[in-house]
């Protein structure tokens, strides 16, 4: 059995997380992104604040029309904003 993203992240980015998020699935989204791309507690407000979770795969393509399925995805995956934390001091 595995454990919720938000039992494997610290204190401080469950409090984050509880303060700044009303909705539970909005907390959850960002828990399973903090756990998966390693968050700082600063990444992860960051990220909050500029609404990453309303805007993560949201460009305007026509990749599923002119592609095949399979290329498709992966188009549209290159277009999401990135997360890594490697992009944040």
């Amino acid at each position: 059995m595995l454990q919720q993203p938000v039992a494997t992240l610290g204190r401080g980015r469950n409090v984050i997380l509880l303060d700044k998020l009303g909705d539970s699935d909005a907390r959850l989204w960002y828990a399973a992104a903090a756990v998966e791309n390693g968050w700082s507690r600063n990444v992860l407000a960051h990220h909050i604040e500029t609404k990453l979770h309303e805007r993560s795969g949201k460009a305007i393509t026509n990749f599923q029309a002119t592609l095949p399925s399979s290329g498709s995805d992966l188009a549209q995956q290159s277009f999401k904003t990135p997360t890594s934390s490697t992009l944040w001091p």
